[in-house]
C-alpha cells in the first residue's frame, strides 16, 4: 500500500493484495490532473511452464518467484524499464515475446529493486478482509497528515483497540503505526523529490509528523538514508 510517483515501475506477482493511492489534488473535481499507467499482464500459465525450468532461465525464474513478494524498480533501472515497456506495447508477434525476456533479463541483470513484502508474507486474505482493510487504508490515506488515533481507526474496521490491533498485524505482517508511518514516508519522498521550494521542516509537518527528530528517524529506517540525502541522490539521477 503506498501512494505513487511519476516513472515508478512495480512487478507484482499473481493475487498480490495492493493498493496504489494518489494524491488528494487528483480527486478535485476542478483538477485537470490526470494519472497516466502502462500495465502488462502474463500468465500463470505461462511462467510456471517447463521452458522456465531450463538451466539457462534460472536467474529468471528466481525473479519471477521472488515477484509473489512484489517488487519496486529503483535506481537508473526504471528509466531503461519504462522504455522496454514501452516497446512491448508497440510491437508485437515473436518481436513483442523477445523484447518481453529482454526485460525480465535486464531487470536480473541491474539488481535494481527492493522487495516489497517480507519473507513470511503469504497471502490469507478472503474477500471480507478485502473489504475491512480497504476501508481502513482509504481512512489512512485520505487523513495522513492528520493526528490518526488507535480508537478512530479501530472504529473504521468495528473493532475494540485490542482486537483491531491483532487482526491488523496478522493481516498485514505490519502493526498500525509503521503502516502509517510508510505512507508519510511515501508522502514526503513526492514533496522532497517534486517542492524543491520547502526545506526539510515544512515537509515533516505536511506528511503528518509532529516533530523533526522521529520524522528523520522514520525515514532513515525505510529508506537507509536521511531526507537531505534522499532529496540530493534523486537530484543526481
Amino acid at each position: 500500500i503506498s501512494a505513487f510517483n511519476e516513472g515508478d515501475i512495480t512487478f507484482l506477482g499473481s493475487n498480490i493484495p495492493h493498493l496504489f493511492r494518489n494524491y488528494p489534488e487528483y480527486f478535485d473535481e476542478k483538477s485537470q490532473k490526470r494519472a497516466k499507467a502502462i500495465v502488462l499482464y502474463f500468465s500463470d500459465e505461462f511462467v510456471n511452464s517447463d521452458f522456465f525450468n531450463l538451466r539457462e532461465m534460472a536467474a529468471i525464474n528466481e525473479l519471477l518467484q521472488l515477484s509473489k513478494r512484489g517488487l519496486l524498480i529503483s535506481g537508473r533501472s526504471k528509466v531503461v524499464v519504462a522504455s522496454l515497456l514501452n516497446e512491448i506495447v508497440e510491437g508485437n508477434g515473436i518481436g513483442r515475446l523477445i523484447d518481453f525476456m529482454s526485460l525480465l533479463h535486464y531487470i536480473v541483470s541491474e539488481g535494481e529493486y527492493e522487495v516489497l513484502s517480507s519473507l513470511s508474507f503469504t497471502n490469507t486474505l478472503d474477500q471480507q478482509d478485502l473489504s475491512r482493510l480497504n476501508k481502513i487504508f482509504d481512512y489512512l490515506l485520505k487523513n495522513f497528515q492528520k493526528d490518526i488515533t488507535l480508537l478512530e481507526v479501530s472504529k473504521i474496521a468495528n473493532m475494540s483497540s485490542a482486537a483491531f490491533c491483532r487482526y491488523f498485524k496478522d493481516r498485514t505482517n505490519k502493526t498500525l503505526i509503521t503502516c502509517l508511518n510508510e505512507i508519510r514516508i511515501g508522502h514526503a519522498c513526492k514533496l522532497l523529490i517534486e517542492k524543491k521550494n520547502m526545506n526539510i521542516s515544512e515537509i515533516c509537518y505536511e506528511c503528518g509528523f509532529n516533530n523533526l527528530t522521529n520524522f528523520s528517524i522514520q525515514f532513515k529506517k525505510l529508506k537507509k538514508m536521511n531526507p537531505l540525502a534522499y532529496r540530493k541522490s534523486y537530484n543526481s539521477l
